[in-house]
């Protein structure tokens, strides 16, 4: 459980360096609807991750 813990703090440190706030927000919404089980805030999540990888 630490080490999986400790994987995802470094991907989203890694993303915030990257890609700033906007990444930071991404991150947390796709966490946040994987928390709660709303697909709708995940979905907005990963497209937003897409869309700032994409660029």
């Amino acid at each position: 459980m630490l080490a999986l813990s400790l994987c995802a703090y470094a991907f989203e440190e890694i993303v915030q360096w990257r890609y700033g706030a906007a990444g930071a927000i991404a991150v947390g919404l796709v966490g946040l609807g994987h928390k709660m089980r709303n697909t709708t805030c995940t979905c907005i999540g990963m497209a937003a991750l897409a869309l700032l990888l994409a660029q």
